[in-house]
């Protein structure tokens, strides 16, 4: 019987993101009912999006992932609810500033047409680029 590798595979951390994704739009959601901005997507709603409330919700995507991933839970909320741990290559907890390099990084894995996020499927350790330019790993529990 083949013993299974330790690393998240991609459905699972897909799975992890987009939990992280909602809980970071009901997050924004937040914002603008505590500034009274309007919601939807109508253009007065769009309009609204400048100044203070892009600046928060930036500065809430900017802190997220790093502040969780770095923490002693090593993991987001939706990488702890599926199982996943983030850790440098040995294993060990990251610092803040690596988790914030990793998550700053993402840009380029969407770069071209989301490749370093595909990288997943054919490194040895289920890295994507932003995994290999931060040297973390994710882990499962």
């Amino acid at each position: 019987m083949q013993q299974q590798l330790p690393y998240g595979g991609p459905f699972r951390r897909l799975c992890a993101f987009l939990f992280d994704s909602l809980l970071i739009g009901a997050i924004g959601a937040a914002v603008d009912l505590s500034l009274g901005l309007p919601g939807g997507i109508s253009q007065e709603a769009l309009v609204a999006q400048t100044g203070l409330p892009s600046y928060l919700k930036l500065a809430i995507h900017l802190i997220y992932w790093p502040v969780f991933e770095s923490s002693i839970l090593q993991a987001t909320p939706g990488k702890r609810l599926l199982g996943l741990r983030v850790t440098d290559l040995a294993g060990e907890r990251i610092s803040f500033f690596r988790a914030l390099l990793r998550n700053v990084a993402k840009v380029l894995s969407l770069l071209p047409l989301g490749f370093g996020f595909l990288m997943i499927g054919i490194t040895l350790h289920n890295q994507c680029l932003h995994d290999k330019i931060a040297k973390t790993l994710v882990l499962k529990r």
